[in-house]
C-alpha cells in the first residue's frame, strides 16, 4: 500500500513542469507633490503555449479568462473600473491611465465582417458583466465606438486584420462587488502577497482608486505557432497623507496591516519606493537602490525583496519618516501636457462642449483627440472650432461619423498640432433634446453622463512619465528604458454631467390620484345600489316583550325582589346608626 501511495507524488514535478508559466507581483509607492501618496499594484502572469496547447487547461492563469480568448477569439482585452479623477496637473501621469466609471475595449481576430465582431463583442461584455458583477451588459450598439486612430493594439502585428470595439459607462459605481471577483482571479487569491493589503475599507476610502485588467496574446510569428498569454492585473490608489497625521507614512498606515509574506506561487515579489527629490529616512534597509534615467528624467527608487525579508521576520512593514525642512516649500513642476473639459452655454436649448489642452513643453506636440458623443447629444460639425487665443487653428485630419438617434453614437477623431507653451480650446455646439419618458434614468434630475475624451500624444521626454513600454510586462522593465521614437501617452478628461430637459414626472402622479379619487367616490354609491337589496320591515312596539323575555322575567323576578329588599334594609340600618 505504501508503494501505491508514492506513485502520485512522483508525477507531481512532471505535471508542474508541463506548464511554462510564471507569476510576479510588484508594488510601487510614490509620494505625490501635494501631500498625497500614489500606490500602484501590479500582478503579472505570463504563460508560454504552443499551437496545440489547450487554453482550457490552466495552471496560474484563471480559467475564466482563458475561456474568453478561446471562445471569442480575442487578441487583446482591456478593462477598468475607476472612481475619482486623476489630477494630471498636480500628480503627473499614472502608470496605467483609466477613465471614470467602467471602460472596456477589445481587439478581435479572424472575423469575417463587422456583424460577426458585433456579436462576439456583445457576448464578451455580457460574460465580463457576470464575471465582475458590473453593468457591462448595458453595452450595445448605442454606446459602442470603433476608433480608427486613437487606440492601437499592444501586440505584435504580422499583417493580420484586427477589429476593435470600445465602450465606456461613466456612471458605473465601483464597490466591493467588483474587487472581490477581481482578487479571485489571482493565483494566490486573497490572503497572500500584496493582494492581502487590498482591503475594501482602505481601498475605497481614498481620493482615487482604479481596478484594471489587461490581457494580450503575443505571437512569435505570423502563423502563431508559439505564443504567450499575458495577464496583467493592476490597482491604482491615491490617499491623502493628512489622514495619517502628517507627511510620514508606512505600509501599515496606508493599508491597515502589514504583510505576512510574499505569494507562494510568485517568482518575485518586490516593493519599490520612489524617493526622488525626497528626504526620507526608511525604517527598513532596502535590498537595492535603483537609479534610473529615462527620457532625460532621473529617478531614485528603493527596492525591497519581500521573499528575502520573509526569511528574517514574520510580518513585513516599512515606514518613511520625512526629514525635510518644513519651512522649505518645493515647487511643483507641471507635466508636459494636461487638459480640462467642461460644458458652456446658457439655457436649455443649445450648449457647447469645450476641451482645453495645455502644452508646457518647449516643442510642438502632435495630438489625436477622440470625442465620445452619445446619441442623445446631437452635435454640429460646422461649429467645430480650434483656437489658440484669437488665432484659429486648422486640424490635420478629422474623422466624423454622425450619430443616429437610439442606434449609434457620434464618432469624432481629430488630429492636430498644439504649439509649444500654449493652450488651445476645442469646442463644438450641440442641442438639448427631449427623450422618451422611458429613456430617462430613475433619478432624471441628476442628469446624464458623457464619456471622457481620450487624448493620445507622443512625448519627446519622460518627465512625470511612469508608463510601461509597449514590449514590457513588468514594472522593473521600465527602468532605464529610453525610447528614441518618443513615449506614447494617453490621458482621459473628466466625464461631463449633462442635464437634459426633463418633463413633469409628477403630472402622471397627479392624474392618477385625481382619477382614483373620482372613481372611489363614484364606485361606492353605485356598488351599494347595485349589490344591496331593499327590504321593507314592519314596525313593532318597543314595550311589547317577546315570549323568551317573559319566561326569563318570571324566573328572575323573585331574586330581584330579595336583592332590592336587602339593599334597602342595609341603607336603613346605616341611617339609624348615623342618627344615633
Amino acid at each position: 500500500m505504501v508503494h501505491f501511495a508514492v506513485w502520485p507524488l512522483l508525477f507531481l514535478p512532471l505535471a508542474a513542469a508541463a506548464f511554462n508559466d510564471v507569476f510576479d507581483e510588484e508594488l510601487l509607492i510614490k509620494p505625490l507633490p501635494d501631500g498625497f501618496v500614489y500606490s500602484y499594484f501590479q500582478f503579472t502572469t505570463r504563460w508560454q503555449l504552443a499551437a496545440n496547447d489547450s487554453l482550457l487547461h490552466t495552471h496560474l492563469v484563471s480559467r475564466s479568462l482563458a475561456e474568453l480568448f478561446h471562445h471569442y477569439d480575442v487578441s487583446e482585452l482591456h478593462l477598468s473600473f475607476t472612481n475619482g479623477i486623476w489630477r494630471y496637473e498636480n500628480w503627473g501621469f499614472p502608470v496605467v491611465d483609466a477613465g471614470p466609471g467602467a471602460e472596456v475595449w477589445a481587439w478581435f481576430a479572424n472575423a469575417k465582417d463587422d456583424g460577426e465582431v458585433d456579436g462576439r463583442w456583445k457576448q464578451l461584455c455580457g460574460t465580463l458583466s457576470g464575471l465582475f458583477c458590473a453593468s457591462l451588459s448595458f453595452v450595445d450598439g448605442t454606446n459602442t465606438f470603433r476608433p480608427e486612430y486613437s487606440l492601437r493594439p499592444q501586440t505584435h502585428r504580422f499583417g493580420e486584420e484586427l477589429r476593435v470595439r470600445y465602450a465606456a459607462l461613466p456612471r458605473e459605481i465601483v464597490c466591493t462587488e467588483n474587487l472581490t471577483p477581481w482578487k479571485k482571479l489571482l493565483p494566490c487569491k486573497l490572503r497572500e502577497g500584496f493582494a492581502s493589503l487590498l482591503t475594501p475599507d482602505h481601498v475605497y476610502s481614498g481620493n482615487y482608486h482604479s481596478l484594471a485588467l489587461h490581457v494580450r496574446k503575443l505571437c512569435e510569428d505570423a502563423e502563431c505557432g508559439r505564443f504567450q498569454l499575458e495577464v496583467r492585473q493592476s490597482v491604482s490608489l491615491v490617499q491623502d497623507q493628512r489622514l495619517f497625521g502628517g507627511k510620514d507614512w508606512s505600509v501599515r498606515k496606508l493599508f491597515g496591516q502589514g504583510m505576512e509574506g510574499a505569494c507562494t506561487l510568485a517568482a518575485s515579489s518586490k516593493l519599490y519606493v520612489d524617493v526622488t527629490d525626497r528626504s526620507y529616512e526608511m525604517t527598513q534597509v532596502p535590498t537595492d537602490v535603483i537609479r534610473t534615467t529615462r527620457g532625460g528624467a532621473s529617478s531614485v527608487l528603493y527596492e525591497y525583496d519581500i521573499k528575502q525579508f520573509e526569511r528574517k521576520q514574520r510580518m513585513f512593514n516599512v515606514a518613511a519618516v520625512d526629514r525635510a525642512d518644513p519651512n522649505v516649500v518645493s515647487l511643483i513642476q507641471p507635466p508636459p501636457i494636461y487638459s480640462k473639459r467642461f460644458i458652456s452655454g446658457v439655457g436649455q436649448e443649445r450648449g457647447r462642449i469645450v476641451t482645453r489642452i495645455t502644452n508646457t513643453h518647449w516643442t510642438d506636440l502632435n495630438l489625436i483627440i477622440f470625442e465620445n458623443i452619445p446619441w442623445f447629444v446631437p452635435i454640429y460639425l460646422h461649429t467645430l472650432k480650434i483656437t489658440q487665443g484669437p488665432i484659429q487653428l486648422t486640424p490635420r485630419t478629422v474623422k466624423y461619423i454622425p450619430g443616429r438617434q437610439r442606434e449609434r453614437p457620434s464618432h469624432l477623431e481629430i488630429a492636430l498640432t498644439i504649439p509649444k507653451r500654449s493652450t488651445l480650446e476645442l469646442s463644438i455646439d450641440f442641442d438639448y433634446i427631449f427623450l422618451k419618458w422611458q429613456e430617462y434614468p430613475p433619478d432624471a434630475s441628476h442628469g446624464h453622463y458623457l464619456q471622457p475624451s481620450i487624448i493620445s500624444v507622443l512625448l519627446p521626454t519622460a518627465r512625470n512619465y511612469t508608463s510601461l513600454p509597449r514590449e514590457a510586462a513588468l514594472f522593473r522593465d521600465s527602468f532605464n528604458a529610453t525610447q528614441p521614437d518618443g513615449y506614447f501617452l494617453q490621458l482621459r478628461t473628466e466625464a461631463l454631467l449633462l442635464t437634459l430637459p426633463i418633463p413633469d414626472f409628477s403630472m402622471p402622479y397627479n392624474v392618477i390620484c385625481l382619477a382614483c379619487t373620482v372613481v372611489a367616490l363614484a364606485f361606492g354609491p353605485i356598488h351599494n345600489i347595485s349589490t344591496k337589496k331593499i327590504v321593507a320591515k314592519s314596525k313593532e312596539p318597543k314595550d311589547k316583550p317577546k315570549w323568551g323575555q317573559k319566561i326569563r322575567g318570571w324566573f328572575g323576578k323573585g331574586k330581584k325582589k330579595v336583592e332590592v329588599e336587602g339593599e334597602g334594609s342595609g341603607d336603613k340600618t346605616e341611617l339609624v346608626e348615623g342618627e344615633k
